[in-house]
C-alpha cells in the first residue's frame, strides 16, 4: 500500500512538472507575444521577462528532481539517512532561490514599468509559495537531522 502511494505522488508530481514544462514551452511565448501586440509599448519586456521566468524555471526543475529522489529513498525504506538530509537541503535553497528571483524580478520590473497589480500579486503569490516551500524543507531538514543523531547514539547505545 505505501509503495503504491508512493508511485502515485511521483507520478502525480511528474505529471504536474510536464504540464508546466509544457506551458513554459508553448503556451508562454504565444501569451508574450500576443501581449507585445497587444500592448506595444511594453514590447521591449517580451524576451527578458520570458527569459527570466526560464531561468526560475531551473531550480524548480531541480528541486522536482530532488523530491522525486527524496521519495524513491522513502520507497526503499532508507529515509532516515545523510542522503535525505541532502536532498531537504537542496530544495530548500533552491525554493530560496526562486523566492529571491522573484523579489529581484519584481523590484526590477516595478522599476521599470508602472505594474498592473494583478501581474505583481501573481509574482506575490510564487515568491510567498515558494518561501514556505523553503520554510517548510528547512524544517524537515533540522529534524531529520536531529532524528539522525538520536538514531545514532542510539545505536551506540545497544
Amino acid at each position: 500500500m505505501k509503495r503504491m502511494t508512493i508511485s502515485l505522488f511521483q507520478i502525480g508530481v511528474l505529471f504536474i512538472t510536464l504540464c508546466i514544462v509544457l506551458l513554459a514551452a508553448f503556451w508562454l511565448p504565444q501569451t508574450a507575444a500576443y501581449f507585445s501586440k497587444d500592448a506595444p509599448e511594453y514590447a521591449y519586456l517580451q524576451y527578458p521577462l520570458l527569459g527570466a521566468i526560464y531561468v526560475t524555471l531551473i531550480p524548480f526543475l531541480l528541486a522536482i528532481l530532488e523530491g522525486l529522489r527524496l521519495s524513491r529513498r522513502v520507497a526503499l525504506n532508507d529515509a532516515f539517512s545523510d542522503a535525505s538530509v541532502l536532498h531537504l537541503k537542496r530544495i530548500k535553497m533552491c525554493a530560496f532561490l526562486i523566492s529571491l528571483l522573484y523579489l529581484v524580478g519584481g523590484l526590477l520590473l516595478n522599476a521599470l514599468v508602472d505594474m498592473a497589480p494583478g501581474i505583481a500579486l501573481l509574482g506575490i503569490i510564487i515568491m510567498l509559495a515558494s518561501l514556505m516551500i523553503g520554510l517548510i524543507s528547512g524544517i524537515l531538514e533540522e529534524l531529520l537531522r536531529k532524528a539522525l543523531e538520536i538514531k545514532e547514539e542510539n545505536d551506540l547505545t545497544v
